[in-house]
């Protein structure tokens, strides 16, 4: 049995940068449905393979949706103003905390579903 948390991190993985286009990558920032196609690829990612933890599905995907898509809102935006300005390190390290805030609300959005399981 694969413990559930490297689960999640595969999915994120798989669907926050292997089914993220480059044209979702690089627009995001300033185009709503750029970001708003990227988030909804995320969300289906997880329909598709969320049941097979057993929780809560549709109220995760909601929560992973919202959060998702709040975050890219914002973290893009910094992103797209470093790699503009060619700031390598502070480009590292956003898209290093972008990660880390998807984690965050992967794992406690996944714990609360568990809880009410």
């Amino acid at each position: 049995m694969i413990p559930p948390v490297l689960f999640i991190l595969f999915i994120h993985w798989l669907a926050d940068f292997v089914l993220q286009t480059g044209h979702q990558a690089i627009t995001k920032c300033n185009n709503l449905t750029s970001l708003l196609s990227h988030t909804l690829v995320y969300s289906l990612c997880w329909l598709v393979l969320w049941p097979m933890l057993g929780l809560n599905t549709l109220f995760f995907i909601g929560i992973t949706f919202l959060a998702h898509t709040f975050t890219d809102f914002f973290t893009s935006k910094l992103n797209s103003k470093y790699r503009l300005e060619k700031k390598e390190r502070e480009l590292f390290i956003s898209v290093g905390f972008d990660q880390f805030l998807h984690y965050v609300q992967l794992i406690l959005t996944y714990q609360f579903c568990y809880e009410l399981a």
